[in-house]
């Protein structure tokens, strides 16, 4: 099977990409703030592309951030607490931003207050293949993961890599997506370890298996750590909590989506929503990550003008 960006769109589903990634956040303003300054995402405006079907009450305000090939949805709630999802996971446990090594994305994460978890001064370099890695948390304790390319296949200072869930049972969440897009994960590790990856995640002994699905812009990254064991319970989160949230799909044909996924027996928690942007289904995946459909009234914040992954994902 191909690794290229095609691979989704050729593959019967009518899911585009990730349309967009929903943080809760204790401060949409200073939030918003922190990935302009670190991570170069221009602030759309204000407001929400969510409706209010899911949260127990709407958010106190919303902030929408545009990187090159996804957007991101800030949303602060009333009442919120910073409880950190562990790198061990469960759950969906950081977004990834890459940039080129000269750009030095790593100290523009420090330099605008992000904690590091990663050991040691800077990112690690894993293998010698020209890609440095580190994790940091921002001031609501939120996980982000950079890495610095020394040979970037994107253009400009950044590109969100992936958005990364850690499960207890790695087959059984890749068996799921594999059902959702319509394709197998690119690549498949069963053992990663060794003292390098103690640096990178900040655990002693970090023993871990992973994959990694190429969803047209950007890439979808499972892992399931056999030390310190991802703990065997719900990944779900109370949608107001501080941390990531959800991830909302695009789709071309809402019904025709729908009906598909639930023949691979996916459960959805709402029939489609109206929102600011179109409409909204919410579903879940078996650990509890909570994800959704979403078809665009105005297709100008459509992903189709957004970047691609262009180049084999390796």
């Amino acid at each position: 099977m191909a690794n290229t960006a095609e691979d989704i769109r050729t593959s019967g589903t009518a899911i585009k990409g990730i349309h967009h990634i929903g943080i809760s956040v204790a401060d949409v303003a200073a939030a918003s703030g922190f990935l302009e300054d670190a991570a170069n995402l221009t602030r759309v405006g204000e407001g929400s592309f969510s409706g209010t079907g899911i949260a127990s009450s709407a958010p106190s305000a919303s902030t929408i951030m545009k990187g090159p090939n996804a957007y991101l949805e800030l949303m602060q709630f009333d009442s919120q607490t910073r409880e950190p999802v562990p790198v061990e996971g469960p759950g969906f446990t950081h977004l990834c931003f890459q940039s080129p090594s000269e750009h030095l994305m790593y100290n523009g994460f420090k330099d605008a207050g992000a904690t590091a978890v990663s050991w040691g001064e800077g990112p690690v370099d894993l293998g010698g293949y020209g890609v440095h890695y580190a994790y940091l948390r921002d001031t609501n304790k939120t996980m982000y993961e950079v890495e610095q390319v020394d040979r970037p296949p994107f253009e400009g200072q950044v590109w969100i890599g992936h958005v990364a869930l850690v499960s207890h049972d790695i087959d059984r969440l890749v068996e799921f997506y594999s059902n959702v897009f319509g394709i197998a994960p690119y690549r498949r590790v069963n053992k990663a370890t060794g003292p390098r990856v103690d640096e990178v995640t900040g655990l002693k002994g970090a023993r871990m298996r992973a994959a990694w699905f190429n969803v047209a812009n950007m890439v979808l990254e499972i892992w399931e750590f056999v030390n310190p064991v991802t703990p065997d319970t719900s990944a779900a989160r109370p949608f107001e909590k501080v941390g990531y949230n959800k991830f909302a799909f695009e789709v071309s044909d809402m019904a025709k989506e729908i009906t598909r996924l639930k023949a691979k027996d996916v459960k959805f928690s709402s029939e489609p929503l109206a929102t600011p942007i179109g409409v909204e289904a919410y579903a879940a995946d078996p650990d509890g990550n909570r994800f959704s459909l979403v078809q665009l009234n105005d297709n100008q914040l459509s992903i189709d003008h957004l970047k691609n992954i262009t180049w084999k994902t390796v």
